[in-house]
Order: structure tokens, then sequence, then C-alpha cells
């Protein structure tokens, strides 16, 4: 596997428990080239439902069935995109149920690129029948060993491989982006998977947003400079749904009274540099971009880690970037030096807000380093060593 994420895939696969393998994930992160490399092409069906329209839930039972009839007893079914198909988790929890019962060995993995995959169809249907695997954006560790990429190119290009295979045409890169990655997921996956009143909207927020990376501003504030109508309970919707099909993370402000946070202005960080506008590059918005490059490898590295959550701090000049919160008790802060002008707290401000815990830096001399990290632990000592 190329991949640093996600770890003990290999194993999970071969495991004659036989469990579904749910890959989940963004687009164009590596879901189904793991898939294909796990699963011999000679014994396995691939099946995708990445289409315009949603595929009828027979499909699968068409598939399942021919990966049934497969003479080998390594025989896989592949089902890529399939949170697209209208109650898919009924019809996999059946023909698994009755693969069970029948003693019929045939591994299974679904993929999606929706959150919702999780928080809908595994949860109403499928529970003790599956594993999650989560793919996260690629990091710049990974590009970098993937491609040479350098901390420029990733800020530009960010976590998707494909891109880098174009060479030095940053503007071919940049059109594959919008075209086959962000568009499709606007256009396609979000309104596939939700009754979404004002298509033309979303797509305003999002485009508004991208030049906004890294900036803590509200919602009200974002409808008053939006073409379309609405009101500011369907931006938050539309953020959240934006979430969702991880283009986009709201950040909300750390406090020790939870109703707090939840009515928070958030700070917008895009999990993937590549999803930032086009014009991130204008000198004034660098030390914003680069704030966002460190919340989106912190976002990517506790991925999957239901436990923890990021959050900023503000409170009137006082600022402190990020807060890595463990269940309801912050564990580290971060504060990102770069171009921007803002006001580092003391000790003692901090622990008045109810921040009890270590502040690292992150600035030109550990950026790199801190980036190529691996792990929390390993983000946090970077962090420490110029703290």
């Amino acid at each position: 596997m190329s991949r640093i994420f996600p770890k003990n895939l290999h194993s999970r696969w071969i495991d004659p428990k036989g469990l579904v393998q749910v890959f989940i994930g963004p687009r164009q992160v590596g879901k189904t080239t793991a898939a294909g490399q796990l699963a011999d092409s000679d014994t396995t069906i691939f099946f995708s439902a990445d289409a315009p329209a949603p595929p009828p839930v027979s499909v699968i039972v068409e598939q399942w069935e021919r990966a049934r009839a497969i003479p080998s007893p390594d025989r896989s079914l592949v089902l890529d995109e399939i949170q697209k198909i209208p109650g898919w988790s009924e019809v996999v929890k059946r023909l698994w149920d009755e693969d069970k019962r029948n003693n019929v060995n045939l591994r299974v993995a679904v993929l999606g690129s929706s959150a919702l995959l999780i928080e809908k169809g595994l949860s109403e249907s499928l529970t003790g029948r599956f594993e999650v695997n989560f793919f996260p954006h690629w990091s710049f560790r990974e590009v970098k060993e993937l491609a040479g990429a350098s901390l420029e190119q990733y800020l530009t290009l960010g976590g998707y491989p494909k891109v880098y295979s174009f060479g030095n045409d940053v503007k071919r890169a940049l059109s594959y982006i919008e075209q086959s990655i962000i568009e499709p997921t606007l256009g396609r996956d979000i309104l596939s998977l939700h009754a979404v009143d004002k298509p033309a909207l979303l797509r305003q927020l999002f485009w508004y947003i991208s030049k906004l990376p890294a900036r803590i501003v509200s919602f009200d504030k974002i409808l008053g400079s939006l073409q379309d109508r609405g009101n500011s309970a369907t931006i938050a919707h539309y953020a959240e749904l934006l979430r969702l099909a991880f283009l986009v993370v709201p950040l909300y402000k750390f406090s020790s009274a939870t109703h707090r946070t939840k009515r928070s202005i958030p700070k917008w960080i895009f999990p993937n540099p590549a999803l930032v506008s086009p014009m991130k590059n204008m000198g004034s918005d660098r030390g914003f971009l680069i704030e966002n490059v460190v919340g989106a490898h912190l976002l990517n590295l506790i991925y999957g880690l239901s436990r923890f959550q990021l959050l900023y701090w503000r409170d009137g000049d006082y600022e402190i970037d990020f807060v890595v919160q463990d269940t309801l008790d912050p564990i580290f802060s971060l504060e990102v030096k770069s171009n921007r002008s803002k006001k580092i707290p003391t000790e003692s401000v901090l622990k008045k807000a109810g921040l009890h815990c270590p502040v690292g830096i992150v600035n030109d001399e550990n950026l790199e380093d801190f980036l190529l990290t691996t792990s929390l632990k390993e983000a946090f000592d970077v962090a420490r060593l110029r703290s």
C-alpha cells in the first residue's frame, strides 16, 4: 500500500471472519486503487454506482450473484460509491447474512465518498457486520514520497496524487481539480444524497468560502455576500453538507461551556489545500494559507478518531489558532506564526479560559517537519520543539 492511512487494511481483508470492509473518504484519494490492490482482478467483481442517475438497488443483488458464481475461494465483490444506491444497506445486510448462513466465502468491500455512508447506512442496518477504513486527503508526506512534491507545490496542488502526473502544467492541474473533483462533488455527490432546495446557493457558498481559508467568518456575513436568497440556517445546513462531502470543515470556538461552542462563529478549514481558491497565493493571504494547511494536517491526523475534535479559541484580540480536544478535555493548543498579525495570550489568560494544556508553535523553521508527521503525538512533539 502506498498510503500511510489506513493501517492494518490487508490483515482485515484476509481475516476469515469476513466482515464487510468499508472504505470511506473523499474523491480521488485512493479508495478504488486500494481495493484493486487487495482484490485479485481475476476473481473480483467491481461495480461503481457513480453515475448521474442512481442505479436501482437490484444491481447490488445482480453483482453479488455474479461474485458468488466465481469458482474460487478468493472471490471478492467491490461496490464503489454505494451510498448513491437508495436502500443499499438493507440489501447488503440481507445478502451478507445469507452468505454466513450458507457458508459462502465472499469478501466484500463497499466504497463511499460521503460521510453519510457511515452516519446512515452502516448504523441503520449493518451493525456488527462491518469495519470502517478511513481514507483522508493525502498528506504532504505522502505526495512528497510519491512525486517528490515541494511544500510550495503542495500548497497549490494539495493532496490529490493524480495532479502530480501533469508535471509543471499547474493550469491543467487546477482545471482537473475543479472539473473532476469539486464540480462532481457539488453537482452530483451532494445533490444525489440530499434534498437541496437551492443548488446554486450551495455552489455559491463553497466558492465564496474557498477564498476564506482559516478565516473566522459568520454565517450571516457570508449570506450577505451571496447573490442567491436564503437565511443563516440554510447556509449552516449547506455548510454541513460540504463537510460531509469532505470539502470544507467549519471549526468552532473552544469553550468550557459546550453550548457556547456550538453557537460560535466558524473558522473555515479546507482539509485539502487544493480546494482553496486559486487566488490563494496572493501575498497578503499567504499567512492564512499556511494556517489552513496546518489545520488541514491536524484534521487528517484525527480523521476517523471520533474522540478528538479540532477547535480554535479567541477572546478579543487574543487568539489561539487550533485546540485539539479529547472528548471534553483540551490536550494541546497550537499557534501558527506567519505574516498574520495576532496577539498571543499569556498562560494565565489561557488557564482562565479553561485551556489547561501545552501550547506549541509552528513557524517557518518547523512547518515542513510538522507536515511530515503521521500522528498527533509526532505533531505535538515537533511543535513543542519550537515552543
